[in-house]
This record gives C-alpha cells, structure tokens and sequence, in this order.
C-alpha cells in the first residue's frame, strides 16, 4: 500500500527562506552599518580626546531596555579614563541619522530657531552626548566641567557630521537653552558662562 507523502506547504517554505536568508542578510548590514557609524564617531572623540579612543554603538541585545544615561566612560582607581565609551542606542540612531542626511527637516528648523519640538532636541542631545564622553575620555572627570566644555563644542562635533555653520550654532544654542537647564545640579558647573573662567574662548563674544 502507498502512503501519501505530506507536502509542505509554499507558504511554509516561503517563511523558512525569509528565516534563513532574510534574518542573516538583515543581520549584516545592520552590523555594517553600526561599524561604519562607529568609525565615524570614533574620529570626532579621538580628536577631542587627544589620542586614538573608541566609541561604540550597542547591537540588537544591548539595545534591548531603556536608555537611562545616553553614554559612559570608565575611569580607574587613579583617575585615567579608559580608551572608549560606550553610547547608547538613541544617541548611536541620531548621529547616524545626522551623517547620512536624515535629519534636514530639523536643522532647517535649528539654524533659524530654538523652536524645533522634540524631535530637534533629540539631535541636539546626540551631538551634545558624543561631545561630552569625549571630553571624559580626554581625562576630564568632573560632570560639570565637562558638560560645559561640550557645550561649546557641539557646533563644532555637528560640523563634522554634516551641519552648517548654521545648522551647527543652531544645534548648540537649543541643547544649551533646552537640555542644558534639564540636566541634573552635578552638570552645572560654576563659571559655566560667557567670559567666567570655564569660557573657552574668551575673546569671542559667541555663546556657548
């Protein structure tokens, strides 16, 4: 007697192509991606940082949870910071989205106003983010201190990724009139002002 033989169903083998193919596909270009973003992130830190440092971008498992702080930099027992920081998944999309000139619309927005709705902060915030754990791995431990010296230099941070001058002075003078002022009392640091002592660039009346 025959016994029938059992056919798998198109639709089936359609899924376990996707699952196969279409996951490993997606997979790689997800991590080329990543890598590329990281090594253009890794050239702005290393510049402010003063020597070669890393800076990496969380994959599908560590970006799993909510972003509770937007990066990190490890300092050891005697004060030396490590040689990378670690961003996360919100800070890593932004400046990804920023570089590959996702993100017109918003600073459009920024070179004319500090207006811009959340959307324009979030920008703001990324380059900001980048900035700040650069100036830690420079060596520079005190939160204060450091937020203030990325606020002056986040026109120039988004100026490597793409803005305008404009563009560029927009996104410090949002981050610096909306995130600024929302950040805890440790990242307020006193002198943190036109012409006080953590100015920068005391001779230029430009702010942050």
């Amino acid at each position: 007697m025959r016994v029938a033989s059992t056919r798998t169903p198109v639709w089936v083998k359609a899924i376990l192509v996707i699952v196969g193919v279409g996951l490993p596909a997606w997979w790689l270009a997800a991590l080329h991606n990543r890598v590329a973003n990281e090594h253009r992130l890794e050239a702005i830190a290393s510049e402010i940082a003063g020597r070669p440092v890393e800076v990496h971008c969380p994959g599908f498992l560590r970006s799993i949870g909510p972003d509770t702080l937007g990066g990190t930099v490890r300092f050891d027992a005697d004060g030396s910071p490590a040689d990378d920081t670690r961003l996360r998944k919100a800070p890593c999309a932004e400046l990804d989205a920023l570089a590959e000139g996702r993100r017109s619309t918003q600073l459009a927005c920024v070179a004319r106003s500090t207006s811009c709705g959340d959307d324009a902060q979030a920008v703001a915030r990324a380059v900001d983010t980048l900035t700040h754990e650069s100036f830690h791995m420079l060596g520079i431990q005190d939160e204060g201190v450091t937020e203030c010296r990325s606020l002056q230099t986040t026109a120039w941070t988004a100026l490597q990724l793409g803005a305008t001058p404009e563009q560029a002075q927009g996104l410090a003078r949002l981050q610096f009139e909306t995130g600024y002022p929302a950040m805890p009392d440790q990242y307020h640091a006193s002198g943190c002002a036109d012409g006080e002592k953590l100015d920068m660039r005391p001779d230029d009346p430009a702010w942050p």
